[in-house]
């Protein structure tokens, strides 16, 4: 019997820590603040991270890995990428750990970093609110990182264009994702006029439930198989600058199952920009 239960209580961890995908709670980071072999980085823009941060962390606004002219939020070179990562100390030999404030900006920056070739790499679950509220330790003292040589081992699969997009989104095993506010997509907001023909709109927001935590798989797949999103097609991810598509790309990668998924990287903002019809 103790054998049997203890078999039990081994299938019962090896599933919680499939479903946690690669997100990391406030409580498994806490215990790891110290750890010289864990790397925490602030996505947001530095002036937030100046107001207040989480202790250890190194700001890197996920901003510098895009451009911004002549089309804001396209991504650099590969080159490029990693000369900025090593400026900010990134070392992929390390377990990474990024957070923003909804998890927008540091989900652009798993999908980037994955895409560059790190291995270990987490989302702190809830992000900076979650962590205050469960007390944990924060400072305004910046923390300077030491700067190191990123070798990138680049894979590029989950990187689309513009014309990627054009012939791919009509295909019917294809399906093309709005991940930004209702408002956005519905263009009632000054800066939208639309969304991409042919589109279907999931908001990031609702990945996140009343403390900032996110949903269940089991809520989250529910959600997804609503909008017609499942797991046989290939989704192809967008939003304003793809960090929002970001989030929803590290979720469904790692927490759902998904295996055949893609971001826009040019996104809405170059779309618009080529002026290309919008719905």
């Amino acid at each position: 019997m103790k054998r049997l239960s203890l078999v039990a209580a081994l299938v019962i961890y090896t599933i919680g820590a499939v479903a946690q995908g690669d997100f990391i709670s406030v409580k498994e980071l806490a215990g790891k603040i110290n750890d010289s072999k864990v790397q925490i980085f602030d996505a947001r823009k530095e002036a937030e991270y100046k107001q207040v941060h989480i202790r250890n962390a190194v700001s890197f606004p996920v901003e510098e890995l895009s451009t911004k002219t002549p089309i804001e939020g396209i991504l650099k070179s590969d080159a490029e990428i990693a000369k900025v990562m090593g400026a900010h100390g990134v070392d992929f030999s390390k377990e990474i750990v990024l957070y923003c404030n909804k998890g927008s900006n540091a989900g652009r920056m798993y999908w980037i970093m994955k895409m560059m070739g790190a291995s270990n790499v987490k989302l702190l679950d809830g992000n900076l609110d979650a962590w205050k509220a469960a007390r944990k330790p924060v400072t305004r003292m910046p923390k300077m990182p030491k700067k190191t040589t990123v070798t990138a081992n680049v894979d590029r699969s989950t990187y689309l264009t513009m014309d990627d997009v054009k012939a791919q989104k009509a295909k019917s095993n294809v399906i093309l994702v709005d991940a930004r506010a209702d408002n956005y997509f519905n263009g009632t907001d000054p800066k939208s006029k639309g969304h991409i023909e042919g589109a279907i709109s999931i908001n990031s927001d609702l990945m996140r439930d009343d403390k900032g935590l996110i949903k269940s798989a089991e809520d989250l797949n529910k959600l997804f198989a609503s909008k017609g999103v499942t797991k046989d097609k290939e989704v192809i991810l967008y939003c304003q600058t793809s960090t929002r598509a970001g989030l929803l790309y590290t979720i469904m990668t790692t927490k759902l199952g998904y295996t055949n998924v893609k971001v826009y990287d040019g996104a809405y903002n170059e779309w618009v920009t080529a002026n290309k019809v919008v719905s």
